[in-house]
């Protein structure tokens, strides 16, 4: 699961640590380790996925290999050959589809938030001329919106509304540490909760934050052990 948020002054990307991979064999996705870093970080930003983890560590690999300004950061295209090459390889078109991109990005002026959902480049649209064409979008997240990607949306939703309600600016806070320990704490929460009823995700996870004005950034991992969801559900397989 991704948790990501636009703060106004700033950027927060939230995301467990569990690894999903599909079995080429059954076309089921299966718990590989508990140990992935969802968030990677590029020369602009950050960048994370919720999905197929090897699809999404390629895509990622793109990002983490981008160098400047001369180079064209071409994501669609990156993101349409990789489908083609992991469709290639055996994994089913349903598993690919319910995966999604999100990243964020220094301009030079401040930081916007990205998200691409994968579905749309599996969605064809027939034009009056009756050619076949796709076409996959990129979100900008503004400010005060959050945004979730998970295998299974909690039928209360009550945590993620509450999460969005208090969401507040870094300027509001007296320092960064009290920033911190009260996304922290909420974090843990909704993580907990939803580890409980979704065995793709583990209730630990890595935050990022970024500065909307500089681009600077911080980079955590926080343990929440309460509820935390053990590894011996790794045969478990979920469609």
């Amino acid at each position: 699961m991704i948790v990501s948020a636009h703060l106004g002054d700033c950027i927060l990307i939230a995301a467990d640590k569990r690894a999903m991979e599909c079995n080429l064999e059954t076309g089921l996705m299966h718990i590989s380790h508990d140990e992935e870093q969802k968030i990677r970080l590029w020369s602009l930003g950050a960048v994370a996925g919720t999905g197929e983890t090897i699809f999404l560590n390629r895509i990622m690999d793109h990002f983490s290999e981008f160098r400047g300004e001369k180079q064209k950061l071409n994501q669609m295209d990156v993101i349409y050959a990789e489908i083609e090459k992991r469709l290639l390889e055996g994994v089913p078109k349903e598993v690919l589809m319910n995966n999604t991109l999100i990243f964020s990005m220094f301009d030079g002026a401040k930081s916007r938030l990205y998200t691409i959902p994968i579905e749309p480049f599996f969605k064809e649209i027939k034009r009056k001329n009756g050619i076949q064409v796709i076409r996959p979008y990129l979100h900008e997240i503004h400010p005060w919106i959050i945004d979730v990607t998970c295998f299974s949306l909690p039928p209360d939703m009550i945590n993620l509304q509450n999460f969005q309600r208090n969401l507040k600016s870094l300027s509001s806070f007296e320092n960064e540490l009290t920033f911190l320990k009260y996304y922290t704490e909420q974090l843990k929460q909704v993580f907990a909760v939803q580890a409980s009823i979704d065995p793709s995700i583990t209730t630990s996870f890595d935050l990022y934050i970024q500065i909307c004005s500089t681009g600077h950034s911080l980079v955590l991992h926080i343990e929440n052990p309460v509820l935390s969801a053990p590894l011996k559900k790794k045969k478990m397989e979920i469609k």
